[in-house]
């Protein structure tokens, strides 16, 4: 009867570590090929977006061998954690920091028609010079205007977005990414080392149930600075999709992102009770990065970034 007993358990043993070897194939499958996954009913959106969190999938798979055993089940395990740590270690390893020759702060929120005036200040004092905003409400631009007065004189905005500088603006124009209304802008900031071409996009929202407007309008973005001779551009604001999103690529592919640095991923929505997503970003080209932090700025659901550049002549 025991030895029966000791049968059937080896044999629900081995069955439990097949499908645990099973999972890990499957998992590393997910990790590297998640762009490749058939956007049906939103699932490509979901998982491009998510990725960086497949690795909870590796504990997981631990406390599953721990309870079956066996040594292949733990060798097994590497698989995927190698490819999470391939894929995406070096996006939570602090990004070097440096002083730059000429630097140029940037700081970008989505601030979600809440406590506007509280967010420029608080992005003011983090240093910003200039200061990206991405959707205001009625009004809230000339609230920030003269909240922002005297340390930033210069301003622009189309819309939902507006950008206020330090430094003068030129060449600002709205930018038309395929929407019925813009979204997005684009303006020259007259720095001391040269103009600094400055893109600021709110791109529409994602969701399972459809994102084809965001798509179009990254599509776009992508397209405008590929055609742009600008020397030195900096695009900031909120693109609705993290790094990893396949329709992001348009736009990270004509620009370097800007890393964050300090430990983990620059995470900025929603802010409560945590952020899970990195939507808005920091990309540039022909201009340094030097460092990126995440700011608590007034009270919308995304958190703010501040990016340091150095924008001394390419």
């Amino acid at each position: 009867m025991s030895h029966v007993a000791s049968r059937r358990l080896s044999a629900s043993r081995i069955f439990a570590r097949l499908l645990i070897i099973a999972g890990c194939l499957a998992l590393t499958v997910l990790l590297v090929f998640h762009q490749q996954v058939p956007d049906v009913a939103g699932l490509g959106l979901v998982i491009d977006n998510l990725a960086p969190w497949l690795g909870l999938g590796v504990p997981v798979l631990l406390l599953l061998a721990l309870a079956a055993r066996g040594r292949g089940t733990f060798l097994m395990l590497l698989v995927p954690a190698v490819a999470w740590a391939l894929i995406f270690g070096p996006m939570v390893v602090p990004a070097p920091t440096r002083e730059p020759v000429q630097g140029l702060k940037v700081a970008t929120q989505n601030v979600h028609e809440r406590q506007v005036d509280s967010a420029a200040r608080s992005l003011a004092q983090a240093g910003a010079e200039v200061i990206a905003l991405q959707e205001l409400g009625a009004g809230q631009d000339a609230e920030v205007g003269r909240t922002l007065a005297s340390s930033h004189p210069y301003h622009f905005s189309v819309s939902t977005v507006g950008v206020w500088s330090k430094y003068p603006i030129s060449r600002a124009e709205p930018l038309d990414l395929g929407l019925d209304w813009d979204r997005a802008l684009r303006l020259d900031v007259e720095t001391a080392a040269g103009p600094v071409r400055l893109y600021t996009v709110h791109a529409a929202s994602a969701r399972p149930t459809g994102h084809g407007d965001r798509d179009m309008m990254l599509r776009n973005l992508a397209g405008y600075v590929q055609q742009d001779p600008s020397p030195r551009i900096v695009a900031a604001g909120d693109f609705n999709a993290t790094s990893t999103d396949r329709h992001f690529a348009p736009v990270s592919g004509q620009l370097e992102l800007v890393r964050y640095s300090r430990w983990g991923l620059a995470l900025t929505w929603p802010r409560q009770p945590f952020p899970v997503l990195g939507i808005d970003h920091v990309l540039v080209r022909g201009v340094e990065p030097a460092g990126l932090e995440r700011v608590e700025a007034g009270d919308s659901d995304h958190l703010g970034l501040v990016s340091t550049l150095d924008v001394s002549a390419p």
